[in-house]
């Protein structure tokens, strides 16, 4: 039986935390894998907010790590939302397999529209955890991600706490205005 987990929330909300915790947790073999999209850690390390690093796998598309799917029973994404098309497709063919896929990502933007192909993926999925964080500016519960800077307005700018800030819904309508 398929089963598809999806870890979301605003950035800086533990969602890539949740997830190594979550693989490890299962205490079977597994393989966590990033979007070759995402330059901030080193190649084969992802890294959390708190300084933790997990040995994974940059890749373009998730059946890039097709070689090795007859070795795991477990397979991690994080940053799911920079994941292109073809991810629809390759989790339903490696759930099929009888691969438990945890996935994290987020699903709404920093203008609050929904993420790449999160949406379809949350679809998809047997459960969703939805992670909040703590507003950087007021101190309350925080489920907006905002960038600070509008220096682009492409959905997709590759940055950490120095681009981007967890917002409640009061502080970010404030920024929405302005």
């Amino acid at each position: 039986m398929k089963e598809i987990q999806v870890i979301t929330g605003c950035m800086f909300a533990g969602k890539t935390t949740e997830l190594i915790n979550r693989l490890k947790s299962t205490n079977k073999k597994y393989l966590l894998v990033k979007p070759a999209l995402d330059t901030r850690d080193m190649e084969n390390k992802i890294c959390t907010h708190d300084g933790v690093f997990e040995t994974g796998i940059q890749v373009k598309r998730l059946l890039d790590i097709s070689k090795h799917l007859d070795d795991i029973s477990v397979l991690g994404v994080d940053e799911a939302q920079f994941f292109d098309s073809p991810i629809i497709e390759d989790i339903r063919e490696i759930s099929s397999k009888g691969i438990l896929i945890i996935l994290a990502g987020l699903a709404k933007d920093y203008l609050n529209k929904p993420f790449g192909y999160m949406s379809k993926i949350i679809e998809m999925s047997n459960s969703v955890t939805w992670l909040k964080a703590k507003c950087h500016q007021c101190g309350l519960e925080a489920t907006y991600s905002h960038r600070k800077q509008r220096d682009s307005e492409s959905q997709v700018v590759i940055g950490d706490a120095e681009k981007y800030e967890a917002l409640c819904e009061n502080c970010f309508k404030k920024h929405v205005k302005s």
